[in-house]
This record gives C-alpha cells, structure tokens and sequence, in this order.
C-alpha cells in the first residue's frame, strides 16, 4: 500500500475543513440572515444574540466532528481517495473511532503542522487508534455499523452542545439578549 505524501495530506486537511465548513453554513446562513434582519429591522424588539436557529446550529456544527463517519470517509477522502482505518485491523474506521479522531479539529493549526510531520497520522488518530491510507476497494470492504452512526451523531450533538452553545446560554443569562427559542 502506498504511503501518503506532505502535499497529499495537508490536501485533504484543507479541503475536508473548506468542505466541511460550505456544508455546515448552509444549515447556519439562512438562520443568521433571518436573525439579522429581524434584530435590525425592528427597534421595538431587545436585542438578540445573533445564532441562527439555535438547534440547526447545533446539529450543523456536530457534523464537523462527523464528516468521516460513513466508512471513514469524508467528501474531500472521497475526492482525494483516501479512508480513515483502524490502526490495529486496518479496517475502515468506525463511527465512534472518527468522532474521537475529529474532536482535535479545536486544535486544527496545531493538528496541520502534526500532519506536516507526519503524514499518515494527526493527533487525533493517535487517540484514535487511527491513520488515514489510500482507499483501496478491495481491501476496504466493510458495512456501516448504523448504531455506532447514531450513538456517534447523538454524542456529538451533545458535545457541540456542552462545549459551545451552553457556555453561551450561561454567559448571555439575565443580560437582556435572546438566546435560543427565546422570543
């Protein structure tokens, strides 16, 4: 099995973010135009803090930490023909697998210039127990375990939750801003 090069996977890095992110903010754009317009447009309403729908958001942004979920592949993987695997069974990776190995994205300068070092292995995948490979059809065969799937969806909607949008919800309290489904 070929080994990746530099320039292959500081690739992918960069498309999988800039992927990832056009796909995110189409969930989140339309939430934020919409607040934007009904914050400034109307001066009889407090003021609101700018979040879009609140639980589309929440939902947009686990996906970041799910964009190689199915079979350890993300559009950008697909693209470049790569696949995240386990490092023991050189299986594709589970769901679980890659929701762990995606959660270093908070450190992502940091997690580029591990991939410039090196290339097959970021920090996430060292937690992981991880490593990207070139796709290889005949040896990565496998089906999706949907439970994993789902378990990894539901615990990164939390996380996103947890992590992101309580903190903001503790912060903003009493301070006249809506936050949420507040009206």
């Amino acid at each position: 099995m070929n080994t990746l090069n530099t320039e292959t996977r500081i690739g992918t890095m960069l498309l999988d973010h800039f992927l990832t992110a056009v796909f995110v903010m189409i969930f989140v754009a339309p939430g934020l135009v919409y607040d934007i317009t009904q914050t400034f447009g109307n001066l009889n309403v407090p003021p609101k803090l700018i979040l879009g729908n609140y639980y589309l958001n929440i939902f947009a942004f686990s996906l970041y930490f799910n964009k190689d979920i199915y079979m350890g592949r993300s559009l950008a993987k697909r693209i470049l023909k790569l696949q995240v695997v386990d490092i023991k069974t050189g299986l594709p990776a589970n769901a679980l697998k890659c929701f762990i190995r995606n959660l270093t994205i908070i450190l992502w300068p940091i997690e580029v210039i591990v991939g410039l070092v090196n290339n097959e292995r970021r920090i996430g995948d060292f937690i992981a127990g991880t490593k990207l490979v070139p796709y290889d059809p005949e040896i990565h065969k496998g089906q999706p375990n949907w439970l994993l799937i789902v378990a990894a969806l539901c615990l990164s909607v939390l996380f996103v939750y947890m992590t992101m949008f309580y903190p903001i919800e503790l912060l903003t309290r009493g301070s006249g801003f809506q936050v949420g489904m507040a009206l």
